[in-house]
């Protein structure tokens, strides 16, 4: 259908002899060719009172379009308004600044601030010379609705008019009372979601006339029943039977064709803009990092999950889809990696240890001890003063330890123990004597052996060098500080002495390799108990000396163990992936553009630069409208930012990225539309090079089914003006909850997504004026849908209970039951039968 909605107004099939209109001398630059044929074609619809859409792709230029429209009306019709246009708080500042930019001979009031803002705004609007144009948005046309309907308009422009899709909202039927001779619709979508939105814009265009279908050579007033009987029903129901297009549903295509034909203008930038660069895309496929993996499998083995799915609840199937996502995306989201820091305890076990061994063990189960002389030795280094080289080889000579008698010889083999005779008990006690004698004599030899050949580790002459010298040894550092004459010192032995600094440096490789370990628990009496009072106290004062203040970094490293700072990249497979082509993109002179769903996943890429050393500017749901405009212009302008991470929330509408090439989804939105939006950022006229968009999913996960299963239905997209929008959110209403509004959907998403998302949702709803435009039978907006603090988990116990228990019969596993619930929805757009039998 865009097809045909294409070749019938393209610059071919225009005669410009007859239909030509010249660009307005008011307009400071130059139209493009199609551009120039959209002109003519809004000029033409003026010319015959008729009111029209112009639904050209995202990016061709439908700002310029309608301002050359009113340009045109100026220079060559003396029609100077005023003019109404209605557009998103977002973009309000855009169409100010385009004004002024291309028309700047138009006064324009730009209609925002406070209520006191406003009404001095108001005051002598009356005038017919007061302004050219007035731009406002969609929450303040209705918040002073009053004063907006009591002034005649030429000309009222709405865009991103998908917004008045839902004929039974209070918008739609505010601004169809407005006084206006001439309306024009701007939207890059007119098709979001099913036909009877075109009938609603449509019908907003000739509300008296109506708007008319030729049919057997007569004409006949469409009417929504008649629009639905003609259109949508017969679509919807060969989509749903899931078999192939018969004639007769070409045939009614067609028809829808015919119909719009008049009304609807529509160019792709692949048809018109031959000077566009090119749009290629590509699947990156992620293998899950081995703590995604364990926690993938982890959370789909867990018993609350295996009963909240088999309870086929709604909101459980939503929470579960959520909760997958934030696994691909980064395990952080699922899981923190925690910190990791010491049990502290004031006293220690070993403090009552020591009270027992002291007043029990010691006293009541004393045994004897075997104290050791290590004077003898020689180990007592402080106690003893060492001899000279010569007088420890002279005592080496005096060992006469040689000399003492075969003593065991002497004493002979010992006689029996005889009580009974005096002569027997005589010779027993003369052998143990003889005996304790020997014992006593070999002592002595060998104490006399160990005194003579005793040596010291310092000998005295070392000493007394040492002792000489007339200044203390210190660092070189120091020693070149003090300055004086180098003949009163050595350089060479003041070299040998470090600095504390110097030994870090030398060791500081070993300390960050072992120094790792976090003890479970501390105790701060352990020096005290280990050392004694004394020695803890000396210690205690060593430690508090700046110079020890170098040790600081390791010694925190053993009390508090952060997450290695590598791991944000090598915890999450996507990261793994978008550091290679982050590096390729880099190295090749591109710049990219990064959009995510999560606010959170906007924190972690953050980080992730930061660790990679690039720059980037950030825009999320929390960006107010003045500072988005400032981010923008300065990353167009500035090349030396490399990166600009947004939400896809906050980054699809009323934003200018010309200055990227590279579009980057870490994950893909639930809305496809948000992300076509945010393609068109920098797929958009300005664009100079070819502009390429890399899609990651996560390999083997919830995220590859759904891509599978997308794609097999791309083929419907052609059906209809629009691409076919296909969104798994509606589908999943549709069926699980008998095709109600959705609201629900939102409602659900609101419980399970993180605090920053849902507030980022409703920010965005309330840029585009989603508040009760939304609604497929005019519910009111989803974004004031639920209190702000509530947090979503797999184990909430306040989620609702819907009856649809037994929807879960016949499955397999847990994995196998969660994608065949969303096949099955899917299957509402697919050409196989729902498993309804099921």
């Amino acid at each position: 259908m865009e097809s045909s909605c294409s070749d019938s107004q393209s610059p071919e099939t225009i005669e410009h002899s007859e239909n030509y209109v010249p660009p307005p001398f008011l307009l400071r630059g130059t139209l493009r060719p199609y551009q120039q044929t959209g002109l003519e074609w809004l000029a033409s619809l003026h010319a015959n009172d008729t009111n029209g859409i112009l639904a050209d792709e995202m990016g061709l230029g439908k700002t310029i379009q309608t301002i050359a429209l009113l340009g045109h009306l100026a220079c060559s019709k003396g029609i100077w308004g005023p003019h109404l246009i209605i557009v998103p708080t977002s973009v309000l500042l855009n169409w100010e600044m385009e004004f002024k930019r291309f028309l700047p001979g138009f006064k324009i009031l730009s209609y925002y601030g406070s209520q006191k803002a406003r009404r001095e705004k108001r005051q002598g609007w009356t005038n017919p010379y007061a302004f050219n144009v007035c731009i406002t948005s969609y929450q303040l046309v209705l918040a002073d609705q009053v004063v907006f309907r009591r002034k005649k308009w030429v000309y009222m422009i709405l865009d991103e008019a998908h917004n008045i899709k839902n004929f039974k909202s209070k918008r739609w039927e505010t601004l169809l009372c407005f006084n206006a001779q001439h309306r024009l619709l701007l939207t890059g979508t007119p098709l979001q979601n099913n036909l009877m939105e075109l009938w609603s814009l449509l019908y907003f265009l000739m509300p008296d006339e109506g708007f008319k279908h030729e049919t057997e050579g007569s004409q006949i007033f469409v009417r929504r029943e008649d629009f639905r009987d003609l259109f949508q029903n017969p679509v919807e129901k060969a989509i749903e039977s899931g078999e192939n297009i018969n004639s007769e549903t070409k045939d009614t295509v067609q028809k829808l064709h015919s119909l719009l034909r008049p009304y609807l203008l529509r160019r792709l930038k692949k048809d018109v803009e031959k000077e566009l660069p090119g749009k290629h895309e590509h699947i990156v496929y992620c293998k899950l990092s081995k703590r995604q993996r364990f926690l993938y499998d982890e959370f789909m083995s867990r018993a609350t999950t295996k009963q909240t799915l088999a309870s086929g609840n709604f909101l459980s199937i939503i929470n579960c889809l959520m909760q997958l996502r934030k696994v691909c995306n980064h395990p952080d989201l699922f899981e923190v990696r925690p910190i990791v820091t010491s049990f502290v305890m004031s006293r220690s076990a070993v403090a009552d240890y020591e009270i027992k061994e002291l007043l029990v063990r010691r006293r009541l189960l004393s045994e004897p001890e075997d104290p050791l002389a290590i004077q003898t030795f020689g180990l007592q280094i402080t106690h003893t003063q060492p001899p000279p080289m010569l007088t420890q080889r002279s005592t080496r000579r005096l060992d006469a330890s040689s000399l003492f008698p075969h003593l065991n010889d002497v004493l002979g083999s010992p006689p029996p123990a005889d009580h009974r005779t005096i002569a027997g008990w005589k010779a027993y006690r003369e052998h143990q004597l003889r005996s304790a004698t020997i014992s006593r004599w070999k002592h002595l030899a060998y104490v006399n052996r160990i005194r003579c050949n005793r040596s010291t580790l310092y000998p005295a002459e070392l000493l007394k060098l040492v002792d000489g010298l007339t200044k203390p040894l210190l660092p070189m550092s120091v020693i070149a500080q003090q300055g004086g004459p180098r003949s009163d010192r050595l350089d060479s032995v003041h070299a040998m002495v470090k600095t504390y600094a110097e030994r870090l440096e030398s060791v500081g490789d070993a300390i960050d390799t072992f120094a790792f370990a976090t003890p479970k628990a501390v105790a701060r009496d352990i020096p005290g108990l280990v050392l004694g009072t004394e020695a803890s106290s000396k210690v205690l004062r060593r430690q508090t000396n700046p110079d020890f203040d170098i040790l600081h970094r390791p010694a925190v490293k053993l009390q508090i163990a952060f997450p290695d700072a590598s791991l944000i990249q090598f915890d999450c497979g996507k990261l793994q992936e978008l550091d290679i082509l982050l590096r390729e993109r880099a190295a090749g002179g591109h710049r990219v553009l990064i959009f995510t769903q999560m606010t959170r996943v906007l924190d972690i890429l953050e980080i992730f630069l930061n660790f990679r050393g690039y720059r980037y500017l950030r825009l999320d749901g929390a960006t107010n409208v003045e500072r988005r405009q400032v981010i923008t212009e300065r990353f167009n302008v500035d090349t030396r930012v490399f990166a600009f991470i947004a939400s896809s929330r906050s980054g699809g509408v009323g934003i200018n990225l010309t200055g990227a090439d590279t579009v980057i989804f870490y994950d893909s939105d639930y809305n496809p539309s948000m992300d076509r939006q945010c393609e068109d950022r920098a797929h958009r006229i300005g664009q100079t090079r070819e502009v390429h968009i890399y899609r990651f999913i996560s390999r083997h996960t919830i995220e590859e089914a759904m891509l599978r299963k997308a794609n097999q239905k791309r083929f419907l997209d052609d059906m209809v003006i629009q691409k076919g929008e296909f969104d798994w959110r509606k589908m999943l209403v549709d069926e699980l909850e008998g095709r109600t509004s959705g609201r629900k959907l939102e409602e659900a998403l609101a419980l399970v997504e993180d605090r920053e998302d849902v507030e980022a949702a409703r920010l965005a709803a309330a840029e585009v004026g989603d508040d009760g435009d939304f609604g497929e039978e005019g519910d009111e907006a989803v974004g004031s849908a639920l209190p702000p603090g509530r947090q979503g988990s797999i184990g909430d116990a306040a989620l609702p209970d819907d009856d649809d228990g037994d929807i879960g019969e016949g499955f397999g596993s847990i994995d196998d039951y969660m994608l065949q619930v969303v096949e099955r929805d899917w299957e509402f757009f697919g050409f196989e039968r729902p498993y309804s039998s099921r």
